[in-house]
């Protein structure tokens, strides 16, 4: 697998955000405040006999990413405004063409429906409950130093190859004997594996999480070579490093997001399972045979490696 270059910003910008925050709050104080008279109103826009209501432009300009100049909020607004009235145009030719009759388009309504209100019950009955403690947040924080107190950046070369699962676990084991990345590839060419080779500087972050500790310990010239899933493996020779740490505060809202989204996972897990086993599901005709649950199960390696992945894209 290859390990992408990306940014190694880790944590948001907060002041940015605030700041942003303050202009959508004014933007969406003045368009409360327009309309007949002095009275508060909550319509942005009339379309011939519809309405556009502030709080559909509100959820429009909540999506503007934190860091946007007031003036580029501005400008947002003025076009978040012209789609909805592009939109409701065409909304109202549709209606008056009977379209939101038509068959297909009830499908894709219902469709809808079923998702928005499936994302609710997740964000509003099981995301509450998931929001980490103060003392799991430290707890993560001083059992994870490679991540924060010590974190690194590292200048690695890496090869990622391929084969079947025995001789991925073969390469693995046989690693202690090779000294150097190259002679690594001598060997890979020797068994005829097909091997890409990537280079560059990595922060701790965006290193495989659940290799991150013997990352930290490898010494300039050390060859370190694991498993990424059942078929791939992938081998990290550490060239140089140099200190980047983070304290516990800046860790904070980074480890707070993670921990939440793990534990919402988790808690989606066991809720999912305890609905089903309290239902009455039927899978009828054809689509009987998709009511036993596959006979092979993702290897253990597999499950490490989606672990590692949702880890590391909370983390970044």
């Amino acid at each position: 697998m290859r390990v992408a270059l990306v940014s190694s910003r880790v944590l948001p910008r907060s002041s940015f955000a605030v700041a942003s925050i303050c202009a959508v709050l004014a933007l969406s104080l003045s368009l409360v405040a327009c309309g007949g008279g002095s009275k508060p109103t909550q319509v942005a826009v009339k379309v011939n006999k519809d309405e556009i209501t502030v709080a559909q432009v509100n959820e429009q300009l909540a999506r503007i990413p934190a860091g946007t100049p007031a003036d580029q909020i501005e400008l947002a607004t003025r076009q978040i405004l012209g789609g909805l009235v592009n939109q409701q145009l065409f909304v109202q030719q549709a209606v008056e063409r009977k379209l939101d009759r038509d068959p297909q388009v009830l499908a894709a309504l219902d469709a809808a429906r079923q998702n928005i209100l499936a994302q609710a019950y997740v964000q509003r009955v099981i995301a509450p409950q998931a929001q980490p403690n103060e003392q799991e947040v430290r707890k993560y924080y001083e059992e994870n130093p490679a991540l924060f107190s010590e974190r690194k950046a590292y200048r690695l070369q890496e090869l990622s190859f391929e084969a079947g699962p025995d001789k991925v676990k073969e390469i693995s084991n046989t690693a202690s004997a090779v000294k150097s990345l190259k002679q690594f590839a001598d060997v890979l060419h020797e068994q005829k594996i097909p091997f890409s080779a990537d280079s560059g500087v990595r922060t701790a972050e965006q290193l495989p999480l659940a290799m991150l500790p013997q990352i930290a310990q490898l010494k300039a010239g050390t060859v370190l070579v694991f498993s990424t899933s059942a078929t791939r493996g992938s081998a990290i020779e550490v060239m140089a490093s140099e200190a980047q740490p983070i304290d516990d505060k800046r860790a904070k809202p980074v480890i707070e997001q993670y921990l939440s989204n793990r534990k919402k996972e988790e808690l989606a897990t066991a809720e999912l399972k305890r609905l089903k086993d309290s239902a009455k599901i039927d899978y009828v005709g054809d689509f009987s045979r998709y009511g036993k649950e596959p006979a092979a199960a993702p290897s253990a390696a597999e499950k490490a490696a989606a672990d590692k992945d949702k880890g590391i894209s909370a983390l970044h």
